[in-house]
């Protein structure tokens, strides 16, 4: 599947730095902005115009909305219910109390009691769950197995024969929601009153995330381009810092909402220590400093600063987005400098695609 739902992945740091300067930032302290430099001490441009960028077309795949449908959104509405009278099926949770032999002994680590599995997670090794199936509450199965070759767990019992005994206890099965024009309706999403009507918006849900996607990789492409095109001189160390600090406030916040601590976010997530991701972040700072000065050079040369009209309308548009009870609080609270940054690359990007070679993609051109 070309895009997996739900799924964060391991995706470049360097990319959220775009959703870091989206947020909005409490005003504070001593900072360099663009206004406070001549960037043509820092930069030399190069060409910026006919830059080629290629990226596929967006396009959501057959059945992906189906699939969020089943996975994810009606799972989050099923009852739990015990089956007393009946055997374990897949998609059940079965309790199981479970012993590992090896040649007649039990082996460390291959005995559990009152585990919860749910069959079909394949958190076993193979053909463990599949031999629950049709088990009944309070019977015990016998099953000869052998570990997988290699093992990567214990590598000492690749390939390894293994009888397990295994009792259920329980059985919890889940009792999905008929998915009808009235369930839809108890979602209270705006505009959604029939099964279409949603599957209408999940499937245009999609789609924003494909051309957001697409538009990415076109601009990626484009800013990587021009940049290797230029010179650059070290830009101020305060104007890095402010990428700094506002990179790791976005990743801290996103800790924040998964109950995390950076440190635990980043290792789970991103596989990085804490002097990693330090490093990590300092490197991007440096070159998030560098593209806005880039950005901005390009804008005093093509004359693509944000006017004071294009400012207010996008101040009038966050005060409403963002629920705030008057402009002034939305001023008051917000980073307005950072916000004209903002504006001018968007016109900057706006720019470079219009008078880019740019190239959209399909499956077909993929295949040939």
């Amino acid at each position: 599947m070309k895009k997996q739902v739900k799924n964060m992945g391991r995706r470049r740091i360097a990319l959220l730095l775009a959703v870091a300067a989206s947020l909005m930032i409490t005003a504070c302290g001593s900072k360099e902005y663009l206004k406070d430099i001549k960037v043509s001490k820092y930069v030399t441009l190069g060409n910026y115009v006919g830059i080629p960028a290629s990226a596929a077309e967006p396009v959501v795949e057959d059945g992906l909305v189906d699939m969020y449908l089943q996975l994810y959104v009606l799972p989050q509405y099923a009852t739990s219910e015990n089956v007393t009278d009946g055997a374990v099926e897949t998609g059940d949770i079965a309790n199981i109390d479970f012993t590992g032999y090896i040649d007649g002994e039990a082996f460390e680590g291959g005995t559990g009691a009152g585990f919860d599995l749910t069959i079909g997670s394949h958190r076993f090794i193979d053909g463990f769950e599949d031999g629950l199936i049709g088990a009944k509450v309070g019977e015990t199965v016998s099953l000869d197995l052998a570990f997988p070759d290699p093992y990567d767990n214990n590598p000492d019992l690749s390939g390894v024969p293994v009888v397990f005994e295994v009792t259920v206890n329980s059985i919890t099965r889940q009792k999905m929601p008929e998915y009808t024009d009235e369930f839809v309706k108890t979602l209270g999403i705006e505009g959604c009153e029939t099964t279409k009507q949603f599957e209408d918006y999940l499937y245009n849900s999609f789609y924003e995330s494909e051309v957001q996607t697409y538009e990415n990789t076109i601009e990626n492409t484009l800013t990587d381009t021009i940049m290797a095109g230029c010179t650059f001189k070290e830009p101020p160390a305060q104007m890095v810092d402010r990428f700094y600090q506002n990179l790791k406030d976005s990743m801290t916040a996103q800790a924040t909402v998964q109950s995390m601590t950076l440190v635990q976010y980043m290792l789970m997530y991103y596989g990085m220590s804490e002097e990693e991701y330090e490093a990590r972040f300092k490197e991007d700072a440096l070159t998030a400093a560098q593209q806005y000065i880039m950005y901005q050079a390009i804008a005093d040369a093509e004359g693509l600063n944000p006017t004071d009209e294009q400012i207010q309308e996008e101040v009038s548009s966050r005060v409403e987005a963002y629920n705030y009870e008057s402009e002034e609080e939305y001023r008051k609270n917000t980073d307005l400098e950072m916000l004209r940054e903002q504006l001018m690359k968007k016109n900057v990007m706006e720019f470079l695609k219009e008078n880019g070679n740019i190239e959209t993609t399909t499956v077909e051109d993929s295949a040939e």
